[in-house]
């Protein structure tokens, strides 16, 4: 296009010049050939005139030409296949690793990725069979571009916790407005953990309406839940848990939350060694969770004492090729008496498939975060979540609250899921199998035994209960206080009688899946 005007302004210089034009004159006239506003006449028989009108217009029809098919034509039949094509798709917010990772999940469905702005995970997108739209997170006229109200599945992964929030209100708005018939699944990624708890409680994420379904999840937290579940016969052994954990992370404190509770059978508390040498990590950590000093013996060390017999080691670093490279080397430290060691990871990337047959020869295991999200929170594991409904029935009929599974709001519907993950745990604890492996036999327990199990049971919902706010005080929903957050042995009879229910009902479940 340059080539054809360049060399029509030049035939068009010479050919006015020729015409005893001055400068000023042959630029305007050179302008009315760009617009096509000039006779044959006007031009008389000037050859280098008749040539710079036809290289003019060919540079314009090439231009056109470039601007219909490469521009306007990709984004309208872009646009009319979404129009025409897209019925229960997904809608994914945000143009990032999550993204890249969430294509994959869903192979061959149809997706529409938004995104304010291109960037280097754009093309990954296009190659996946994504659809990309580029626009305004915040604009409801985008979100109905991407027909937001005949999604199936939405998921507001951005790098922002606050804009996750901001694109679900929008499309709370959107589907207010459109008042369709189906509820839209709606998860919304939200790195801070504990704004995940507050914004859990909130209006938006209550599930209180005909139209939209929230959940809130943090990758960490789910995905070292699930993940903890997964892998509890690489954790746990027949003796007293000593459990080490390299590195003061986010990580570090996940794990103690999911494994502080649990006690052997001979009620022993478990045993927790934390490798940091940050005195204020370790005074922050110390301030904020004063409580777990009452479920459990947590140390502090500033390196790892290679004499002490570990049952697991976690590797809590935040990035995950240093986790690579600590566990290799405790390994080699430790020696012969290194026990399993898991690190945790977002994706299985090149260098971790790379390595994965070598590190399996060192007991070395890495946690798929993003897997476990997948199967917990996006797939939500049909055995867990099947197990996760009856639990909710049989609570809903012993004490009648007439609250049906599909109306409960995120937070509670992911309560269920927590009580029934902890009984994978507690099972490994009482047989040293895994849940799993009761499919073809029934299992009883003595009364010993399920009173243990309850006394864990009741830990569990003490520290699920910290870890949202709550605090011991005379009942008050309102401002998070619970008499029954106390020791064991302080309960009364009647509500030693519902924990005691939980294990019940676990022996119930296990025994059904073995009929």
């Amino acid at each position: 296009m340059l080539t054809l005007s360049a060399s029509g302004i030049i035939l068009g210089f010479w050919g006015f010049d020729k015409q005893h034009y001055n400068f000023s004159d042959n630029l305007y006239e050179i302008f009315r050939l760009f617009f096509l506003n000039i006779s044959s006449d006007e031009l008389g028989m000037s050859w280098q005139l008749q040539w710079a009108k036809w290289l003019i217009f060919a540079a314009l029809l090439w231009a056109t030409f470039r601007l219909f098919f490469e521009i306007i034509a990709p984004q309208f039949f872009k646009d009319l296949k979404i129009w025409a094509y897209y019925r229960n798709h997904i809608v994914i917010c945000g143009l990032n690793k999550v993204t890249i990772n969430l294509t994959e999940k869903f192979g061959n469905e149809k997706v529409i990725v938004l995104a304010e702005n291109t960037n280097k995970y754009a093309e990954s997108i296009n190659t996946k069979g994504a659809k990309l739209l580029i626009g305004d997170l915040s604009d409801e006229d985008f979100l109905r571009k991407a027909k937001i109200d005949k999604a199936s599945q939405f998921y507001a992964v951005t790098d922002n916790d606050k804009e996750n929030v901001e694109v679900t209100q929008t499309v709370f708005s959107v589907l207010e407005k459109t008042n369709g018939k189906k509820k839209l699944k709606c998860f919304v990624l939200v790195y801070d953990r504990e704004l995940k708890t507050i914004l859990e409680e909130t209006a938006l994420f209550k599930c209180e309406n005909n139209f939209i379904e929230d959940a809130v999840f943090n990758i960490n937290e789910m995905g070292i839940k699930y993940g903890i579940t997964m892998n509890i016969d690489k954790i746990l052994s027949e003796k007293t848990p000593e459990i080490l954990l390299v590195g003061l992370t986010e990580k570090t404190e996940i794990i103690l939350l999911n494994l502080a509770h649990c006690i052997t059978m001979q009620r022993e508390n478990f045993r927790f060694t934390i490798v940091e040498d940050s005195k204020d990590k370790i005074r922050v950590f110390e301030k904020k969770y004063t409580y777990l000093y009452d479920f459990t013996k947590i140390e502090f060390s500033n390196e790892i004492e290679t004499e002490k017999q570990f049952s697991a080691i976690f590797i809590c670093s935040d990035n995950q090729t240093n986790a690579i490279k600590q566990a290799v080397e405790i390994h080699y430290l430790i020696g012969e008496k290194a026990p399993n060691i898991l690190f945790f990871c977002n994706e299985t990337d090149t260098f971790t498939k790379v390595l994965n047959d070598e590190l399996k020869k060192k007991r070395i295991f890495p946690v798929n975060l993003f897997e476990q999200i997948a199967d917990y929170v996006f797939d939500l594991d049909k055995h867990i979540e099947n197990m996760a409904k009856e639990t909710h029935r049989f609570w809903n009929d012993k004490y009648q609250m007439n609250s049906e599974w599909d109306a409960l709001s995120g937070h509670f519907k992911q309560s269920n899921r927590n009580q029934i993950l902890d009984k994978y745990l507690k099972i490994y604890l009482a047989r040293g199998k895994k849940f799993e492996d009761f499919k073809n036999c029934m299992t009883s327990f003595s009364d010993n035994e399920k009173e243990t199990l309850s006394i864990m049971e009741h830990r569990r919902w003490m520290l699920e209960k910290y870890g949202n706010g709550w605090v011991a005080g005379k009942r008050n929903n309102d401002f998070k206080r619970h008499d029954c957050l106390i020791h064991w042995n302080e309960l009364s009879e009647e509500q030693k009688s519902k924990d005691k229910d939980v294990i019940d009902l676990m022996i119930k479940l296990l025994n059904n899946q073995s009929k």
